[in-house]
C-alpha cells in the first residue's frame, strides 16, 4: 500500500513526542514489510524541507500554528495518490475530508478538550485565543467533517471516551510498544529517588509531583531523598519557582534516551501525574527496569498501568494522596520488589513488529 500520514510533528522535530515515536516506529516496520510511507508535518527554523529517515519519505511544511494551512499543498504535490491516509489527531487533525478522496482513518490519541484552556493559563492573549479556537475546532467542526470516518486509538479509556462523546466508531485499539535494546544494569540508589521523566507541560502534572514532595521530603523515610525532574517545555519556570530553593528537587532538562535509561535504571519509583494520556509509554519503559509507577487515575494512564500490580493509581491533582502513596512504597521494599518483577513482565509484552502488523491489518481492512 502507498500511505500517506500527516501528524503535526517528526521523529526529528526537536518537540518530537510519544505521537512521533509511534508512527515512527510503525512505519519503519511497514516499509520493511513492504509498503510505502510519506509523512507530512510542521518545520522549525532550520529544518530540511524534505528528508528521508528509516525509509520514511518526510516533507515539512509551515510551523506549529500555519501547517495545517500547508499540509494540502503539501499533499498534492505527491505524484503517487495514496491507498489510504492516516490523519492523525494531536489537538486538531488536518481535515483532510475536506481536501482528499482517498480511503482514510482518523487516529485519536486523545482529546483534549479541557488541555486547550489548563495550557492557556496565565498566557499572552494570543495564546489564549488560539486555545479558544482550537477548543472550538476539536468540539464542533471536527465531528461534523469526521463524521462518517473511522477511528484508531491507543487505549481502552481513550474509545469509550470518544463513543461517550458520540464521535465516531472506534475499529481499532492499538497500544504503543517500547523499542529498548539493553539489558537493564539495575543499581539503585542508597536514598529513596523519584522519577519524573515527560515534556514540561502545565497538564503533565510536574507541579502535583513536587508539592507533594514538598509535603513528605523531610518525613524520616524520606532522608536524603531526591526527586529528579527531567524533561523541557513552556512551564519549566513556574516548576522551578515552586520548588523554590529545595536541593533536593534536581531539574536535568532534556535528557538523552541513554541518561533517561541511566535514570530509570537507578531510581525507586516513577511518577507520571499527568491530566491526560493517550497511553503513557514512558510509564511502560519504566516498567521494563523494574520500576513501579504511581500515575492518576485518568485516561490513558489507567491503561498503561495495572493498578496494584505494576503500580498505584491516585486521584490527580490530589498531591496529598500522591504523596501518601509514595510514602507506602518507599516504606515497603517487599511489595517495590513484587510490583518491579511485575511490571518487567508487563514492560516485555509490547512488541513494535506485533503493534505494527496488527495497525496495518485495520488498514488493509480499511
Amino acid at each position: 500500500m502507498k500511505i500517506i500520514l500527516f501528524n503535526w510533528r517528526d521523529i526529528k522535530h526537536p518537540k518530537a513526542g510519544g505521537s512521533e515515536l509511534y508512527f515512527h516506529e510503525m512505519a519503519k516496520i511497514w516499509i520493511k514489510i513492504g509498503h510505502t510511507v510519506n509523512w507530512i508535518s510542521g518545520g522549525w527554523k532550520g529544518c530540511k524541507k524534505e528528508e528521508i529517515v528509516d525509509g520514511i519519505s518526510i516533507k515539512r511544511v509551515g510551523n506549529e500554528l500555519n501547517l495545517y494551512l500547508f499540509a494540502p499543498f503539501a499533499y498534492f504535490k505527491i505524484k503517487d495518490k495514496p491507498d489510504i491516509i492516516i490523519d492523525v489527531e494531536n489537538g486538531l487533525p488536518f481535515f483532510s475530508p475536506l481536501f482528499a478522496r482517498s480511503r482514510k482513518v482518523l487516529h485519536i490519541h486523545h482529546f483534549h478538550k479541557d488541555i486547550w484552556f489548563r495550557e492557556a493559563i496565565g498566557k499572552s492573549i494570543k495564546e489564549k485565543v488560539i486555545a479558544t479556537m482550537g477548543y472550538f475546532l476539536e468540539t464542533n467542526i471536527m465531528p461534523l467533517v469526521y463524521n462518517n470516518i473511522k477511528i484508531i486509538t491507543l487505549s481502552n479509556s481513550s474509545a469509550k471516551e470518544i463513543t461517550n462523546e458520540g464521535f465516531g466508531k472506534v475499529i481499532g485499539i492499538v497500544p504503543p510498544a517500547i523499542n529498548i535494546k539493553i539489558n537493564p544494569k539495575i543499581k539503585r540508589t542508597k536514598f529513596p529517588s523519584l522519577l519524573f521523566i515527560n515534556r514540561i507541560k502545565k497538564y503533565k502534572g510536574a507541579d502535583v509531583l513536587i508539592k507533594a514532595f514538598l509535603e513528605i521530603c523531610n518525613k524520616e523515610e524520606m532522608k536524603n531523598s531526591i526527586l529528579y525532574i527531567a524533561g523541557d517545555g513552556d512551564y519549566l519556570y513556574e516548576l522551578k519557582k515552586l520548588a523554590g530553593e529545595n536541593e533536593r528537587i534536581k531539574f536535568l532538562g532534556y535528557v538523552s534516551a541513554k541518561e533517561k535509561y541511566k535514570l530509570m535504571e537507578k531510581s525507586w519509583i516513577f511518577i507520571n501525574p499527568s491530566f491526560k494520556e493517550g497511553w503513557g509509554i514512558v510509564n511502560v519503559e519504566a516498567n521494563y527496569f523494574g520500576l513501579p509507577v504511581i500515575g492518576s487515575n485518568v485516561s490513558g494512564i489507567k491503561d498503561s498501568v495495572v493498578g496494584g500490580k505494576t503500580g498505584i493509581l491516585f486521584e490527580y491533582g490530589n498531591s496529598r494522596e500522591l504523596g501518601s502513596k509514595i510514602l507506602d512504597l518507599i516504606k515497603d521494599k517487599k511489595l517495590r520488589g513484587i510490583m518491579g518483577k511485575d511490571a518487567i513482565k508487563w514492560a516485555r509484552t509490547f512488541s513494535w513488529e506485533s503493534a505494527a502488523r496488527e495497525y496495518l491489518k485495520i488498514l488493509e481492512e480499511i
